[in-house]
């Protein structure tokens, strides 16, 4: 029987917010020419990112499906809580290079960085771009941000996170480190699970007020 649960509506908001990233960022890329190396996994290589756990509840959503929530979980605990994204995986043959092994249920950081924007300290939206864009498309990245500063649309960091943060603040405020953050979206999600089947005929009086 299919869960209704208020995580799960949660859930569906998020990737109809992800859908509106996704489509602004494909809409930026186009009018800019601005890309991703082919294969290029190194932002994920070398960075820890910090999301909130709203961000995280359709990956959450996604490997409970699939029967692998523990399998995740066994993984999250056997490393340290500073290690890089664990969903990242690099390749065995090209230093550098790699892929999201949750990609489609990513966060908001891996969808917009390099094709979203930041307002500085003067308020004005400047690019978020990375090290291997300025340095293989230099001109690309520059043609970019003056478009930006001259008035062009651009997906906004500012504006989706406070959209996650209005979507369930008590979820959408605190940013920790994506590893820990796949772990308390995972624990979450299975304690809603949980408390639903043990309701049983119940479930369905209970399924609006779970949080």
């Amino acid at each position: 029987m299919p869960l209704r649960s208020f995580n799960r509506d949660l859930s569906c908001s998020v990737l109809e917010l992800y859908s509106e990233m996704d489509r602004q960022t494909a809409e930026f890329r186009t009018a800019t020419g601005l890309r991703c190396l082919p294969g290029c996994g190194q932002c994920c290589d070398s960075a820890t990112p910090e999301v909130t756990v709203i961000e995280l509840l359709p990956a959450a959503e996604e490997l409970f499906s699939r029967g692998e929530a523990q399998q995740w979980l066994e993984r999250i605990a056997s490393i340290r809580g500073t290690e890089k994204c664990i969903m990242y995986q690099p390749d065995p043959l090209i230093p550098g290079n790699g892929r999201c092994q949750l990609y489609l249920w990513r966060p908001s950081v891996c969808r917009l960085f390099a094709f979203g924007a930041m307002r500085n300290k003067n308020g004005k939206p400047e690019l978020v771009t990375c090290r291997c864009q300025k340095e293989q498309i230099p001109l690309l990245v520059k043609g970019a941000q003056e478009a930006i500063s001259g008035g062009m649309a651009v997906p906004s960091f500012d504006s989706f996170l406070l959209k996650m943060v209005v979507l369930e603040p008590s979820l959408g405020r605190q940013r920790v480190p994506i590893n820990r953050d796949l772990h308390l979206a995972l624990e979450r999600y299975g304690l809603t699970v949980q408390l639903m089947e043990a309701m049983g005929p119940r479930q369905r009086d209970w399924e609006k007020v779970i949080i």
